[in-house]
């Protein structure tokens, strides 16, 4: 099928049904495609949080999950 058939059928079915909670799931799943255009606003606190974990990286303050794993072990073993 088109891509202009699917968008059509859509839309006819859409039209034909009263089913509210259909047309909310159906616009959940549109919702979802468009998730990406959203802009997401940080408050202060998530900001501080996200430069301090930026500057921790750039000063090597870090783990691999393989070590953070390795450490996790060895201290549930003390």
């Amino acid at each position: 099928m088109r891509t202009q058939e699917i968008k059509t059928n859509l839309i006819n079915a859409i039209n034909q049904t009263n089913d509210p909670i259909l047309l909310m799931e159906i616009s959940k799943l549109i919702d979802i495609d468009f998730a990406d255009e959203k802009v997401i606003k940080l408050n202060k606190k998530q900001i501080i949080e996200i430069e301090t974990a930026i500057a921790q990286i750039e000063n090597g303050e870090y783990l691999f999950h393989e070590e953070a794993k390795k450490q996790f072990k060895e201290w549930l073993e003390d």
